[in-house]
């Protein structure tokens, strides 16, 4: 794969206003880390919109799933 320097540093800047403007998830997501992401975990997310729906989904982690973040992980 082939890195473009300039992509690369949009994407740091763009990582950067995120981690300002939301300042809780990056602790939070190295904290999930560091305990690890073991089957039967289970993350859920709901995404609560300005007229008072919402959307949930919901996973629970799986042997196959961790070997797939652990080999993301060893690629970071």
């Amino acid at each position: 794969m082939k890195y473009n320097i300039q992509t690369m540093m949009k994407l740091r800047s763009a990582w950067h206003t995120f981690r300002d403007n939301h300042p809780n998830l990056p602790p939070f997501l190295k904290d999930v880390l560091k305990k690890g992401i073991k089957e039967d975990v289970q993350f859920e997310i709901i995404a609560h919109y300005p007229d008072g729906s919402e959307l949930k989904s919901g996973i629970r982690v799986r042997q196959s799933d961790v070997e797939l973040f652990e080999a993301l992980q060893s690629m970071l």
